[in-house]
């Protein structure tokens, strides 16, 4: 879990990340934009565990945590969680200008709601420098996932990420990742139908497979 002030700072981490590894191929690497305002639902679900979705995720996977600020930027603003014995506010004029950035270099548009969007990332070796991918990303409403009951949790959906990108194996990972957490899903779907489980069941698990599909958010 990582805080950011803007999108030099997503830049300048990933080369960090990059040199320390945690995913198999040395020269991509997924992430995550997290924007969760500390609502109701933000609070149960994400900042409850926030910490030990900081330690799970270790060195595998980045999830940059938009508008969230540690103590010397947020002194007048209330604390809203802890993560690592570090305070965190929010801060919601950087979270609103993060979002008119990334919305200003993607087609990605922001719901208002609690989101997870999971992009590419490569490292140019020669330049030493890091390329943002969103070709094939992930946008995740963890919000109106957990609210049409397609998901019991949202660490049901950090765990199996972070899980995945443990275990990355091409260079396109969030399109693996994306195959893989429609293989999950699927096996559930053939399950239900073999056991003629109610109609429902099979249309939850069907816009299971179409909330994890990837998106083409370049310009």
């Amino acid at each position: 879990m990582v805080i950011i002030s803007n999108l030099q700072d997503i830049v300048e981490h990933l080369k960090y990340s990059f040199q320390l590894g945690g995913q198999n191929n040395s020269n991509s690497r997924v992430a995550g934009l997290l924007l969760a305002q500390p609502n109701n639902y933000t609070k149960d679900e994400i900042l409850s565990g926030i910490d030990y979705f900081h330690i799970r995720s270790g060195k595998t996977i980045d999830f940059f945590c938009i508008g969230y600020q540690t103590e010397s930027f947020g002194r007048d603003l209330p604390v809203v969680t802890n993560v690592d014995g570090q305070d965190w506010f929010f801060n919601a004029q950087i979270f609103n200008t993060l979002r008119g950035e990334i919305e200003h270099i993607t087609k990605w548009k922001y719901s208002g709601s609690v989101e997870l969007v999971l992009f590419n990332s490569y490292l140019d070796d020669d330049k030493n420098e890091v390329k943002l991918d969103f070709s094939d990303s992930l946008s995740i409403d963890l919000k109106k996932a957990k609210d049409d009951k397609l998901i019991s949790s949202a660490g049901e959906v950090f765990e199996q990420i972070i899980s995945i990108a443990e275990n990355i194996e091409t260079d396109n990972p969030t399109k693996e990742m994306s195959i893989k957490l429609i293989g999950k899903t699927g096996k559930k779907s053939l399950v239900n139908i073999l056991f003629n489980l109610l109609p429902q069941s099979i249309q939850n698990d069907t816009r299971k497979i179409y909330m994890y599909g990837t998106e083409n958010y370049n310009r």
